[in-house]
């Protein structure tokens, strides 16, 4: 209960500095506050489309090498299992049908 009386209070405080700087100063630093905030959120709006589609590209870009990579290595691989050299998981057997 006092947490919450406590919070209040500060409020209250904080309410009442706000409200003295703006009868002090007038609207003319709250305009300008205003002003600069709406600058800096068309600029963050910005960067951050042009990061998106810098990350869209990357994306695009590593999908095409994972393919190609993926494609490369199940061609050694089919090729060490024709030559013997490796085997897959889960092929214990010889080629006439005993298990190792």
């Amino acid at each position: 209960m006092f947490k919450l009386l406590r919070m209040f209070i500060y409020l209250v405080i904080i309410a009442g500095i706000l409200i003295a700087f703006i009868l002090w100063n007038g609207g003319e630093k709250i305009r300008w506050f205003g002003k600069k905030s709406a600058d800096v959120g068309k600029t963050i709006k910005e960067k951050s489309e042009y990061v998106g589609e810098k990350s869209d590209q990357l994306k695009e870009k590593l999908e095409d090498k994972k393919e190609t990579i993926e494609e490369k290595i199940n061609t050694v691989v089919e090729k060490a299992e024709k030559q013997g050299i490796i085997r897959r998981e889960g092929e214990n057997k010889l080629e006439d049908g005993s298990k190792k």
